[in-house]
């Protein structure tokens, strides 16, 4: 049986803010604690705390499973400069490379370290999936390349946020290259969280089906592929590009973190070409062992006209969880369903008109039925779905999205496919540009 397109999960006029910046209080649901004043999300199974300071994106500490140390940041200073608009740590990449990434820079493009006039730098909300979303606000970097004034809005997302064995959060970034062309390629956010001593090994799935195990200190100048890049060494195995992730490892422990990517496209609607970095960053000893990242390629013409949004998921794990292998832990794997596209974005919208809707098809790949729990949106978007309470295998359905903003900038919201499988919800990144009425 096939229900007809209905709106559902999402109300507009509702404010997207759950919580009052301004608010001290620490906001309590089950399991679950906001606390705008510190800027500190904890789930059943993570505990979370952004900066409050100038780089308002760098998260300061990250807890995972009441561990401490699993993962630290570091915030971006003036180009290694220490000063009173930066960081508190020194920005090293500038100081000995080129222009472009991949001759060996450390690009933030969005810093944090300046704040979008009319926005705010850090909000937190329960969205009606259940899932707990960061939304910062922030501007790219005063390092050179980075420094062109390109506006980026970051959301995590926390998933079922109650269940102690979820493992996984998702993040979400949107680059507005509308009124800035940016040439160069950009490494997008996993240098701004980076391994603490003993995670020295890097594991990705290779070309030849085999998993690669490589020790980030072979790698001090960076290495890199499947493309070339000057000054720094081949990526060799070759990282298999169609399977989307990798792992940092720590061999005594046997924990770490999975990134998976999701494919993305420029504004011009052609799939962006990524590649994976291995960097050995840092003095000997000090702050981290490795700050390995995805790099977009930069189209021919750089990136321009529009919106980008890279989406990544990060699998946290221990020895109990995942064994390394070429099948990631659950919240990474590829599910019995697939999104096309993963990604939808809308052009300039003006404020509180509604768009044109998009849609987005869901399929389930797999041999055998899979239930289907819930569909919501979350943000400046409202749904509606064909999608049967079981979807047969082979079969599809279809997701429409319209947009409808309710302040001017960059407008991040997400449609999450609820309790399909193990790893859900399966969520269709959103992303569109709200503008002033004239």
């Amino acid at each position: 049986m096939t229900r007809k397109l209905t709106r559902t999960g999402h109300v507009f006029g509702i404010a997207s803010t759950f919580l009052a910046i301004a608010s001290a209080q620490t906001t309590a649901v089950p399991n679950v604690s906001i606390d705008p004043a510190t800027r500190t999300v904890t789930t059943a199974n993570f505990q979370v705390t952004w900066n409050t300071g100038v780089d308002t994106e760098a998260i300061t500490t990250l807890n995972w499973m009441g561990g401490s140390n699993v993962t630290d940041s570091y915030e971006v200073d003036t180009c290694g400069n220490l000063g009173p608009d930066g960081g508190n740590v020194q920005y090293f990449g500038n100081s000995w490379s080129g222009l472009a990434p991949q001759l060996g820079s450390l690009v933030l493009v969005g810093g944090g370290t300046v704040t979008p006039l009319g926005t705010v730098p850090w909000s937190a909300q329960i969205p009606p999936s259940g899932a707990v979303q960061v939304t910062i606000n922030s501007n790219s970097t005063n390092c050179p390349p980075s420094s062109a004034g390109i506006n980026v809005q970051t959301t995590y997302r926390f998933f079922d946020p109650g269940q102690p064995d979820v493992n996984w959060f998702g993040v979400q970034r949107v680059f507005d290259f509308t009124a800035t062309a940016f040439p160069d390629d950009i490494r997008p956010y996993i240098p701004r969280l980076n391994m603490d001593s003993g995670y020295t090994e890097v594991l990705y799935p290779t070309t030849g089906g085999a998993l690669a195990v490589m020790n980030a200190s072979n790698c001090p100048n960076g290495c890199t592929g499947p493309e070339s890049a000057p000054g720094a060494a081949a990526l060799s195995p070759a990282w298999s590009f169609a399977e989307g992730w990798f792992a940092v490892h720590n061999p005594s422990t046997g924990q770490g973190v999975v990134v998976k990517r999701v494919l993305s496209a420029d504004p011009q609607e052609s799939p962006i070409a990524a590649q994976l970095w291995i960097d050995n960053d840092g003095p000997s000893g000090s702050y981290y062992t490795n700050a390995s990242s995805f790099l977009l390629l930069s189209p021919a013409a750089g990136f321009t006209g529009g919106l980008v949004t890279e989406v990544e998921t990060f699998c946290f794990y221990n020895s109990a969880i995942w064994t390394p292998s070429l099948i990631p832990p659950t919240g990474c794997l590829n599910a019995p369903v697939t999104l096309t596209p993963w990604t939808l974005t809308f052009t300039g919208q003006t404020v509180g008109v509604a768009s044109a809707p998009q849609t987005a098809t869901l399929i389930d790949v797999g041999a055998e039925a899979v239930t289907i729990g819930g569909i919501v949106s979350s943000g400046d978007f409202g749904q509606a779905n064909n999608c049967p309470a079981s979807l047969a295998a082979g079969a599809s359905c279809t997701i429409a999205v319209v947009f409808k903003p309710s302040a001017s900038g960059i407008r991040s919201g997400s449609v999450s496919i609820v309790d399909v499988v193990k790893n859900s919800p399966q969520t269709l990144s959103l992303a569109g540009l709200g503008l002033s009425a004239q």
